[in-house]
């Protein structure tokens, strides 16, 4: 993966999350060639089972070689920092790069894979969602907890994470698959669709799910799944 580069002519799109000031960032055309990933993703990868990762994601995830992060770091360092308008005093850490395929059919999903999450309750962090598969497997949508009114989760709101969970329960008729819409408890406020190559940048306390649409978008086989990279950030003042 010694030949992984940005792709000069990328594209960056700024898409505004209504009812918020916060956005999300599209960047199109990510990588130069993104061969040498796709490479990895069929033939190299030993993806570990659901769960191994000590998270809800509904799939196998491995992690992605050292080069890659480091070109995300670089980018998000050099590129998108001052697209973000902090100011020059700030820098940034990508944590973690995951390669990630959705395996988990709707009607075995636990509860809580059910409903929308946050990565993180620092508005600090950062998640992003590199797409390796066609758009009709499945962009991500941001969603609102609408009996709290809430799109963006703070320190002081984590105590709804476990409170949102009973009136889940009991409106499994709602909640009996992927969520791809919106329903009582949560309004899907912006949907970004995926296309092979697209990079989308956002912070992960902003509640967010993959939209799962079709049986295609589940599958053993990365020749065919969801496949995408999710990777993770921090940012601080220096």
């Amino acid at each position: 993966m010694r030949d992984l580069k940005l792709n000069p002519k990328m594209s960056i799109e700024k898409k505004l999350i209504p009812g918020t000031t916060l956005c999300v960032y599209i960047i199109d055309d990510f990588l130069l060639d993104a061969a040498s990933v796709i490479n990895f993703a069929y033939n190299i990868a030993y993806f570990n089972p659901m769960f191994s990762d000590n998270s809800y994601y509904p799939g196998k995830r491995d992690n992605m070689p050292q080069p890659y992060l480091d070109l995300l770091q670089t980018f998000f360092q050099n590129t998108m920092l001052p697209v973000l308008e902090l100011g020059n005093d700030y820098s940034a850490t990508v944590h973690k790069c995951l390669l990630s395929l959705i395996t988990c059919e709707p009607s075995s999903l636990l509860l809580e894979q059910k409903i929308p999450h946050i990565d993180s309750c620092d508005g600090d962090d950062y998640a992003f969602v590199h797409y390796l598969s066609p758009a009709e497997l499945g962009g991500t949508s941001i969603y609102k907890y609408t009996p709290e009114n809430l799109i963006q989760f703070s320190e002081e709101h984590r105590y709804l994470l476990e409170h949102m969970m009973p009136k889940v329960e009991n409106s499994q008729e709602e909640h009996h698959g992927y969520i791809n819409s919106t329903t009582s408890l949560f309004e899907q406020v912006l949907t970004i669709k995926a296309k092979f190559n697209r990079l989308i940048i956002y912070q992960g306390n902003l509640l967010h799910s993959a939209n799962i649409t079709c049986t295609k978008s589940y599958s053993n086989n990365p020749k065919q799944g969801r496949l995408s990279i999710a990777s993770f950030a921090s940012i601080k003042s220096n």
